[in-house]
């Protein structure tokens, strides 16, 4: 609501809710709505057409989670650029940072191709590229890309009405009718290409769950990289040995839903205050989760 009331395009934060409609997730959701005191219902088989007129009928309860909210990320990220740009924050777009500039065991900055830029510190946050640029220090942090791959329904609005979970994948119902399908897990290193396998297999999932689909227009097929570290747990930490250099990434799946957390716990870091959470999960020395 901050962003709208800059002046900032509204990311649609909609509360539309969440549907996980796996049978061996039943039991994980009630555990996880009753430690975090979260709205959570038992949905019947025979009640789901009531939520979700368009499902197809199943022969399982689904849970229900009221209260889970979604946002559209790259309208986020264009309201987080114009706030930033009126606050003074100097941005510069497909800027490739090619090293850092060190005295001794101290960063005093990165290299790029628009020049030597200075700083009193350095935040690593580039995603799947930021163990590669790391590696130029001698450091060896274990993240690595793996591919997603997703695409876009065009259909009425509100035709589906919740974000819903199955088999490892999601539909999440947008305002103006777009229905985001996603997504697959590829390890293929740095290769964003698209292929009609995925596309196949994201198009079956979603008439599967939402026969109507089948005669829907598909917008737009398109994939990203997500930065998986061990465990899907970030790196978010003073790089150890350096002053002056800090790393924010390895968010995996979870880059949006982490996102604000993860940028106040770095910058906490940062400027030495007390910090939000514990970092030690999150640091360079903490035990391999796997």
């Amino acid at each position: 609501q901050s962003l709208i009331d800059e002046g900032g395009i509204d990311p649609q934060w909609t509360q539309s809710g969440l549907l996980v409609l796996d049978s061996c997730a039943q039991q994980p959701a009630q555990a996880f709505a009753n430690e975090f005191c979260m709205p959570f219902d038992k949905v019947e088989a025979s009640q789901l057409s009531e939520l979700e007129p368009h499902l197809r009928s199943l022969d399982t309860a689904a849970a229900y989670f009221p209260s889970i909210a979604q946002i559209r990320n790259p309208r986020l990220m264009k309201s987080l650029v114009m706030s930033c740009q009126s606050l003074g924050v100097q941005l510069w777009d497909q800027c490739t940072v090619s090293g850092f500039i060190q005295e001794n065991q101290t960063i005093n900055g990165v290299e790029t191709d628009h020049g030597p830029v200075e700083a009193d510190a350095v935040l690593v946050a580039g995603g799947a590229w930021s163990g590669a640029l790391l590696t130029q220090l001698g450091i060896d942090m274990p993240v690595k890309p793996i591919r997603g791959q997703m695409l876009i329904f065009r259909t009425e609005p509100d035709a589906i009405r919740h974000v819903v979970l199955s088999n490892h994948h999601y539909v999440i119902p947008r305002r103006d009718g777009r229905v985001l399908v996603g997504s697959t897990l590829e390890d293929v290193g740095f290769d964003k290409a698209t292929t009609e396998t995925a596309r196949q297999q994201l198009v079956d999932f979603a008439v599967d769950l939402f026969p109507f689909l089948s005669k829907m227009p598909i917008e737009h097929h398109w994939s990203g990289l997500r930065p998986a570290s061990p465990g899907g747990v970030p790196y978010i930490s003073e790089v150890p040995n350096y002053s002056g250099l800090f790393v924010n990434c390895g968010h995996f799946r979870n880059g949006v839903v982490l996102g604000l957390a993860s940028a106040q716990l770095a910058r906490d870091l940062i400027l030495h205050r007390e910090p939000i959470l514990e970092p030690a999960p999150y640091g360079f020395s903490r035990a391999n989760p796997d």
